[in-house]
């Protein structure tokens, strides 16, 4: 899903409609599609490739009652700009302005479950326990 709202917003923003029609339709594309498509899917690629990320350590099974869970839910629901007050815009070059879902471009965030939940402080405890542990490695 990732991939695909990245490919979404390169096509909004540099205007591909008519080279990338079929964008996102699904992973059952033939052959042709795929290699129409193929140069595009490298852009995607390079974009992600070069996104800044943070791993933390969350030695659990994953469920949605998990711990990993309830990090990731609270930790979008705090760091999320969708419709309130943005505590922390993102730049006027930020891919995700262009995307036709209004959830990325509100929120600041490409992952959008969770952007319009609010987020419970009891979680930053559960992240600094993970943080602590990560640096343990």
């Amino acid at each position: 899903m990732f991939r695909k709202r990245v490919g979404e917003a390169m096509i909004e923003r540099d205007g591909l409609h008519d080279e990338y029609p079929h964008w996102g339709d699904g992973s059952s594309a033939g052959r042709e599609r795929r290699l129409a498509e193929l140069e595009h899917e490298r852009r995607v690629s390079e974009y992600i490739r070069d996104l800044p990320f943070l791993w933390v350590d969350v030695d659990d099974e994953p469920s949605p009652e998990s711990d990993r869970a309830y990090i990731e839910r609270n930790a979008i629901a705090l760091v999320s700009n969708y419709r309130k007050d943005s505590l922390d815009p993102r730049d006027d070059g930020w891919l995700g302005r262009d995307s036709p879902r209004n959830e990325i471009s509100g929120s600041g965030l490409w992952n959008i479950n969770h952007v319009g939940e609010q987020y419970d402080t009891a979680f930053l405890n559960r992240l600094a326990d993970g943080v602590e542990e990560t640096s343990e490695l």
